[in-house]
């Protein structure tokens, strides 16, 4: 069958957790504009899945990256729309009805020059993010850079994102990259693309569930670094400076590895410097990440 123009294909990259069927049942049960799943395996192991005509996999592993299952399953896509999905969490039914309805009432069409989010749920019941991007905004400003003191700043979850094919087929996710990896595609969309609209959904349509590792866990905070020169070349000082404040310093001070926290300030302030309002992190952030050791 032809999908429609408002058809979606959802896409879920998976190394075989056991909440992966949970997850793919999540998107079997959207009340429209589903038209088939490809579940992009990063594993040679048996999958738990649902007996569905809609649902397809692809083998991509084993562990070849994230961003390589995800354009393989972008790749083999029949439908013009994408909407990506991590296998641990879930959608809520009418996820993707909302989703198409705010693009059609904001582009009044599905042209190749948007990407769409929601708001997530966290396990314990709190949604995030609190701001919302601002009409015009520009992506790395909204992702990183601070407004207030404590939080402030926006975020968009991987598993809330839909957009047009052609759209990932002509800016496709780095399938080099180990982490940061749907940060830096929307970073080379504000640079390669800077007229892409995102319309956000202001509504909790993403549950997030605990289940596996965090791939946030285990980035070098060097390699972000690293990262960070190269990918934030574009954008402003200032944002680029409260990045490494919030983000990669914190993975420094995860890590313990002090010297590597040392440098990373050392290069937010040459760069920048950052915003008055990130310079309380480099306090809070060691109470928080000793307070946090202390829990565990």
């Amino acid at each position: 069958m032809t999908p429609r123009e408002d058809s979606v294909t959802a896409v879920i990259p998976t190394i075989g957790r056991p909440e992966l069927r949970s997850t793919v049942e999540s998107v079997l049960a959207q009340t429209a504009h589903l038209h088939e799943i490809i579940v992009a395996a990063d594993t040679d192991g048996e999958l738990d899945l649902p007996q569905d005509s809609r649902v397809t996999v692809v083998r991509t592993g084993p562990r070849a990256g994230g961003n390589v299952a995800r354009m393989a399953g972008i790749r083999a896509a029949s439908s013009n729309l994408i909407a990506l999905l991590d296998d641990d969490d879930l959608w809520a039914p009418e996820k993707l009805e909302h989703q198409i309805r705010a693009i059609r009432d904001s582009r009044g069409r599905l042209d190749d020059t948007w990407l769409s989010c929601t708001l997530v749920e966290e396990p314990g019941g709190r949604h995030w993010p609190e701001r919302r991007i601002e009409v015009g905004e520009r992506l790395p400003d909204y992702l990183f850079r601070k407004q207030r003191i404590k939080a402030g700043q926006g975020a968009i979850h991987t598993s809330t994102l839909l957009f047009p094919r052609a759209l990932a087929l002509k800016h496709p996710f780095d399938e080099n990259l180990r982490f940061h990896q749907d940060t830096d595609w929307l970073m080379r969309l504000d640079r390669e693309a800077p007229g892409t609209a995102v319309i956000q959904v202001p509504e909790p349509l993403t549950r997030l569930r605990a289940g596996g590792g965090s791939v946030s866990r285990g980035i070098k905070p060097l390699e972000s670094l690293a990262w960070a020169r190269r990918a934030l070349a574009h954008v402003a000082p200032g944002t680029r400076a409260d990045f490494l404040v919030t983000v990669t310093y914190f993975q420094a001070l995860r890590h313990k590895d002090y010297s590597a926290a040392v440098r990373v300030l050392g290069v937010a302030f040459s760069w920048g410097p950052p915003t008055l309002r990130a310079l309380p992190s480099v306090l809070m952030l060691p109470l928080k990440v000793m307070t946090r050791g202390r829990n565990l």
